[in-house]
């Protein structure tokens, strides 16, 4: 059984809290945040559902989702172990879509943010899975060294109603990821607009893995 703590925490949201492994630090280990109630048995669903779509193509990794790495009993109960975004200049886990927003708002109006989220959005339309969340905060910026963003779904894939999504052609789940973008992040104004209106309804929370990064952050501000 995995051990996890507060010290390993990266961030904590609604449903789910999300650890780095202890003995791995290239994968981290989501949980559910209770035990019964709102969002209780979400990441045992998310394994499943990774399971069967990796059975079904005989895929394991995908380019625009975080790969799924299997199941492990923690302290906290069942587990899901996924690839840890980090950034390529420091190494450290990647900041959420949402909080780079807030902390940086002109970057949507960069071209390497540009690049990068048109590259988003043909990734996950040519490896066609289903997502019906894309929002700001499940999605990671990562950094790269050549000076680049990459774009990467970290949570939302499948859907609520997941038997019935099956049965849908796939040219039709390609105009759906079409119009999730359009509604959430695309084109730029758009995202900027969804996360002046909808950032008090999300309840994510960096843990102290995160929240050293963003104590980095605000000291390498100052010295600018």
């Amino acid at each position: 059984m995995i051990t996890l703590n507060e010290e390993l925490l990266i961030a904590s949201g609604g449903v789910r809290r999300v650890y780095r492994h202890p003995e791995n630090p290239k994968i981290c280990i989501k949980v559910d945040a209770r035990k019964d109630g709102r969002g209780a048995g979400a990441t045992l669903a998310e394994a499943c559902l990774f399971e069967q779509l990796m059975e079904r193509r005989n895929q394991m990794d995908f380019v625009a989702i975080s790969n799924y790495r299997g199941r492990v009993e923690t302290n906290f109960g069942f587990g899901a172990m996924f690839d840890l975004i980090i950034d390529e200049i420091n190494g450290r886990p990647s900041q959420i879509l949402m909080k780079m927003l807030e902390n940086e708002p002109q970057l949507v109006e960069t071209d390497r943010f540009k690049t990068a989220l048109k590259r988003f959005r043909r990734d996950l339309v040519q490896e066609a899975v289903l997502c019906r969340d894309l929002r700001p905060w499940n999605i990671c910026v990562q950094k790269l060294e050549d000076g680049g963003l990459r774009l990467i779904l970290i949570d939302g894939v499948g859907h609520a109603r997941k038997k019935w999504f099956e049965r849908i052609k796939p040219f039709v789940q390609v105009k759906m990821h079409y119009y999730f973008f359009s509604k959430y992040i695309f084109p730029e104004k758009r995202l900027c607009e969804f996360y002046t209106k909808r950032r008090s309804r999300y309840s994510w929370k960096p843990g102290p893995l995160l929240s050293e990064r963003l104590d980095q952050h605000d000291k390498a501000d100052i010295n600018l």
